[in-house]
C-alpha cells in the first residue's frame, strides 16, 4: 500500500523533531554526577556494525578498506573516515538510554551551514509496530561527550533501537549507558537475507546538511524499506573515478544508486559515468544500477551557467540510460530530478544542500524507483512481509454480511468486480456491513478505497457479533470526519474527531489506508495516502463495552435525513485488503 512507509509521519512532525533533537539530549554536567555514576555502561567495540561495505578497514568506523589508502585520492580517503551511514542496533528494557562517544575531529563539530547534531551527533530510533520511529538524539561536545539520548520511556518489554552515527565526523569509540538492572544487548540479526543497497555520490548523499544523522536521504530510504544501506557519499569528491568503480564492484549489493553528477562538470559526466557503469555491470551482470539525475538547484531558473550545466548533464545521463537500455540492460533504472526537490526553493540550506525537508522529498521521490529495481531483480518488497490477503480479488470467500447488526444496518449489497469489493445501498437508502469473522486483536490493516462525494462508509475493527467495535470513519461529506474514531452501538458516539481528514482524500481515485490497533485499552493509528492522520489512545472508560478482539468489517451506510445521503446509484470500492497480525 504505502508509497513511502517512513513517510507516514507528517512533515511538520519530522521538521519539528529535527529541531527538537538537540534539546532532547542535554550533556551530563557536574550537577548530574549522581545520574552519571548510576548508569551501567556497555562498550560496543565488538558489536555488529551495520552500513559497512568492507570488514578489512584500518579503523572500525572507516567506510573504505585499508588497502584503499593511497589508491583513492587523499580527500576521498579522509572523508572515508567519517561514519556516514554507519549504524548500531540494540535491544533494551531500560526507561532511559545514554551515550558516551568520542569523535575523531573534536575541533570540527559543526560546519558553517550544518549543525553539530548532524555533523558529529547521534540519532536514535525505536522499532514500533514494524517501523522505525525517531525517539532521541545526542548533541556533541569537544572530545568525549556523555549525555542522555532519551529519558522517560514507558515501562514495558525489551524494545529494539537503531542508532545512526555522525555524518561528517568519525567515531573513535562509543558506549551506551542504561540504569542498573536494565538489560542492554545486541539486536537479533534482521537483514541476513538482504543484500545492502549501495549509494555512491556527493555531499548531498553523504548527508549535508541534515540536522541529525538519520535524516540523510539514504538513511530515510533504508528505514522506509527496512533494508540495509551503505552510504559512500564523499563531500565534494564523488568524482565517479575508476578506482572507486573498482572498489564498488567488489561489493555484492541488492542495487547500486549512483548520484554523483553534482560533483562533475559536463565534460567529466560524459567522460566518466559510462565507464563507471560498465565496470559495475561487468562485475555484477544482474544487479540493478540506478542512475540519479543532478538535482535541480534552487537557483537554476536564475543562474544561466548553473541551469545549462544541470540541463546538459541530465540530458547526457538520459541519453546514456536510453542507449544502454536499448542495448539490452534490463537492470538499469533512472530517477529524474523532477522527483527530488520540490521546486519551491524551500528545501535547501544554500540552494544546493538539502534541509531535512529536502532530504525527505528526495527520499520520497527516489523510493518508488528503488522499490521497482528491487522487485525487478526478484527481491521481495520488505514493507509487505508478514501481510496476508483478506480479499482474493475474485470471490467473497471469507466475507459475509454481518447479521447481528441493528435493523437499520442489515441491508446493502456487496459484489466482486475486476478485483474490487463493491458496496452499494440495496434497497436504495439502505446499508449494512460485510465482515470477516475472526478473533483479530493487534494488527496492521492495509487497503485501498475509492469513493465519491458525498459518501459515508468506514472500517470497523475488533467487531463483535452484535456490531460493537471501533470504527475508523470514512465519512466524506459535509460536516463530518475522515479518520475519526467512532464507537457504534455502545456509546454510539465519537471518542476522537478529525474534521480535517477529508483534505487528504483523492476524489474519484484510489486512497491508501493503513490502520494499526494495539493493546488494551487500544491505541489506534491511521494513515491516509501516506500522511499520518490519527493517533488515539483509548482509556478504560472510552473502550468500555468494546470487545478486546474481533472481526474486520466494511460499511455501506444507510441514508439518514440531514446526516448522510448517498447519490443514487453510487458505490464504494475496496481492494488490496491485507492484514499483518502483531505479536
Amino acid at each position: 500500500m504505502k508509497s513511502f512507509p517512513f513517510t507516514r509521519s507528517s512533515l511538520v512532525w519530522l521538521v519539528a523533531a529535527a529541531w527538537i533533537a538537540p534539546l532532547a539530549a542535554p550533556l551530563v554536567s557536574t550537577a548530574a554526577a549522581a545520574e552519571r555514576t548510576a548508569l551501567t555502561w556497555h562498550a560496543l567495540s565488538a558489536w555488529p556494525l551495520e552500513g559497512k561495505g568492507w570488514t578489512d578497514t584500518k579503523h572500525r568506523y572507516d567506510r573504505l578498506p585499508a588497502r584503499a589508502e593511497g589508491v583513492v585520492r587523499g580527500p576521498v580517503w579522509s572523508l572515508a573516515q567519517d561514519s556516514a551511514g554507519l549504524r548500531l542496533r540494540f535491544v533494551t528494557d531500560a526507561d532511559a538510554v545514554s551515550a558516551r562517544w568520542t569523535v575523531r575531529k573534536p575541533d570540527r563539530l559543526a560546519l558553517p551551514h550544518m549543525p553539530a547534531t548532524g555533523v558529529s551527533g547521534l540519532d536514535l530510533y525505536v522499532r514500533d509496530a514494524g517501523e522505525w520511529k525517531w525517539v532521541g538524539a545526542g548533541r556533541p561536545a569537544k572530545g568525549t561527550t556523555e549525555g542522555a539520548l532519551v529519558r522517560g520511556l514507558a515501562k514495558g518489554p525489551k524494545r529494539e533501537f537503531l542508532l545512526h552515527l555522525p555524518l561528517y565526523n568519525g567515531i573513535e569509540s562509543i558506549e551506551l549507558g542504561v540504569p542498573p538492572g536494565a538489560v542492554l544487548e545486541r539486536a537479533p540479526e534482521r537483514y541476513a537475507a538482504r543484500k545492502p543497497i549501495v549509494f555512491y555520490g556527493t555531499s548531498i548523499l553523504q548527508g549535508g546538511c541534515a540536522s541529525r544523522p538519520g535524516m540523510a536521504y539514504p538513511a530515510i530510504i533504508g528505514r522506509a524499506l527496512d533494508w540495509p544501506t551503505i552510504n559512500l557519499g564523499f563531500s565534494g569528491n564523488g568524482k565517479t573515478e575508476p578506482e572507486m568503480a573498482r572498489l564498488l564492484a567488489e561489493l555484492d549489493p541488492a542495487a547500486y544508486v549512483l548520484d554523483s553528477l553534482p560533483n562533475l562538470d559536463v565534460a567529466q559526466v560524459k567522460e566518466r559515468v559510462e565507464p563507471f557503469v560498465q565496470t559495475l555491470r561487468t562485475a555484477r551482470p544482474g544487479t540493478p544500477i540506478i542512475l540519479v539525475e543532478n538535482v535541480a538547484y534552487s537557483d537554476t531558473g536564475f543562474i544561466e551557467a548553473r541551469r545549462a550545466k544541470v540541463a546538459e548533464a541530465n540530458a547526457y545521463l538520459r541519453q546514456l540510460y536510453d542507449r544502454l537500455k536499448k542495448a539490452g540492460d534490463k537492470q538499469l533504472y533512472y530517477i529524474p530530478a523532477s522527483h527530488l526537490f520540490g521546486g519551491d526553493g524551500e528545501d535547501t540550506v544554500d540552494g544546493v544542500h538539502p534541509t531535512d525537508l529536502g532530504f525527505l522529498r528526495m527520499a520520497r521521490g527516489a523510493t518508488p524507483f528503488i522499490r521497482e529495481a528491487l522487485a525487478g531483480s526478484g527481491q521481495a518488497a520488505p514493507d509487505e512481509e508478514g501481510f496476508v490477503a483478506l480479499f482474493d480479488g475474485r470471490t467473497l470467500n471469507g466475507w459475509q454480511p454481518h447479521d447481528g447488526m441493528p435493523p437499520l444496518h442489515l441491508a446493502g449489497k456487496w459484489t466482486v468486480e475486476d478485483g474490487m469489493l463493491v458496496g452499494a445501498q440495496d434497497p436504495p437508502g439502505k446499508g449494512g456491513l460485510l465482515w470477516v469473522e475472526r478473533p483479530f486483536k493487534d494488527f496492521i490493516l492495509r487497503l485501498q478505497v475509492k469513493m465519491v462525494h458525498p459518501m459515508d462508509t468506514g472500517i470497523f475493527v475488533r467487531v463483535g457479533p452484535d456490531g460493537r467495535s471501533h470504527q475508523i470513519t470514512l465519512d466524506w461529506r459535509q460536516g463530518s470526519d475522515v479518520g475519526a474514531i467512532f464507537i457504534p452501538f455502545v456509546r454510539h458516539g465519537y471518542v476522537q474527531r478529525n474534521p480535517e481528514g477529508a483534505r487528504l482524500m483523492r476524489p474519484d481515485a484510489w486512497n491508501d489506508v493503513e490502520v494499526r490497533i494495539e493493546g488494551e485499552p487500544a491505541r489506534i493509528r491511521v494513515w491516509l495516502n501516506g500522511h499520518f492522520l490519527t493517533d488515539f489512545q483509548h482509556t478504560e472508560e472510552t473502550t468500555r463495552g468494546v470487545p478486546a478482539q474481533g472481526g474486520i468489517a466494511l460499511q455501506v451506510h444507510p441514508d439518514i435525513p440531514n446526516v448522510t445521503v448517498w447519490k443514487p446509484g453510487e458505490v464504494v470500492r475496496f481492494r488490496h485488503i491485507r492484514i499483518k497480525e502483531l505479536p
